[in-house]
């Protein structure tokens, strides 16, 4: 990656408290009810609409103040969570791919990635929902277990920028079929991926959904691919496959490329739509100000 790993994750993703206090003001978008595995602030199918009252847990830090039962701490001088049998908490799966591919652009691919997970976090932290990062590519390779409270943002952070500096083989979207194998049930998992692969990325994206999941999807593309430059004799490699290639770009060429592109893309927002997937694609050089406030929040992947 471009960054150093002597970088603090604040350093790393490079977020003012201005820009944090805009995230406060957002949630992540869940286009149906998800039942999780405690009180929090998704509304669950199991008990109907009404918010009612369903039980004590102790409270733990980082838990929503506002739900403790402060008649309970003056009986016992202990600390309890009412929790609420309509309101659970959803769990949040951020699949990173870290591929080599991932590293091409400027900035890099898998920086816009990390941040953009970054931003996920901390609104679904903030919140009350919970975290989990999972890092991937020919096989999932890094996995945190679900992390949850506004004390968790730091750590989460941190695991999403270790997975990011860190490079696995290729991308292989069956990776994700082997998902459900860390965590079980239902919740929101977001995908961050280049798509720049001969694997299923179909069968891997349909499989998250056949556990449960309400899947969003985040295509991230460097500049260069997006609107190639290159002109004349080139002979270029595949940092993946490691095969090389000798080419001359010319402006036939690149407008065969801009058609396969534009298939390709297509062919995947055709697939997200038919599926219930959130798609969005974003350059990597864009700025995360403006993705967050507007191009995730077009794309039904935060309200």
């Amino acid at each position: 990656m471009t960054a150093t790993p002597s970088l603090s994750p604040t350093e790393y993703f490079g977020f003012d408290g201005a820009f944090l206090r805009k995230l406060e003001r957002l949630s992540l978008a869940v286009r149906r009810p998800i039942p999780g595995p405690a009180a929090g602030p998704r509304r669950s199918p199991r008990h109907g609409a009404s918010v009612e009252f369903a039980d004590f847990r102790d409270y733990s830090p980082g838990d929503d103040f506002r739900r403790i039962d402060w008649n309970a701490l003056a009986r016992l001088d202990r600390l309890f969570l009412r929790l609420y049998s309509a309101e659970e908490m959803t769990t949040v799966t951020l699949c990173l791919d870290h591929s080599p591919s991932m590293e091409f652009g400027e900035p890099a691919k898998g920086l816009t990635a990390a941040r953009l997970a970054a931003v996920m976090a901390y609104i679904a932290l903030q919140g009350d929902d919970r975290v989990t990062v999972a890092g991937w590519g020919e096989k999932v390779d890094r996995y945190v277990p679900a992390q949850g409270g506004r004390p968790s943002i730091p750590r989460v952070w941190k695991s999403i920028q270790d997975v990011m500096e860190t490079t696995t083989t290729t991308t292989d979207f069956a990776a994700l079929r082997t998902m459900g194998a860390f965590r079980r049930g239902a919740g929101l998992s977001i995908v961050f991926s280049d798509f720049l692969t001969d694997s299923d990325w179909r069968s891997g994206l349909r499989s998250l959904r056949g556990t449960g999941q309400e899947v969003s999807v985040v295509q991230i593309l460097a500049p260069e691919e997006l609107n190639p430059t290159l002109r004349g004799d080139w002979k270029l490699r595949d940092v993946e496959s490691g095969r090389d290639v000798e080419v001359t770009i010319s402006p036939r060429l690149l407008r065969r490329y801009q058609e396969e592109l534009e298939a390709h893309t297509a062919a995947i927002k055709e697939f997200c739509r038919r599926q219930g997937i959130a798609f969005v694609q974003i350059p990597s050089s864009i700025s995360i100000e403006d993705v967050a406030l507007s191009s995730l929040r077009a794309a039904g992947v935060i309200g």
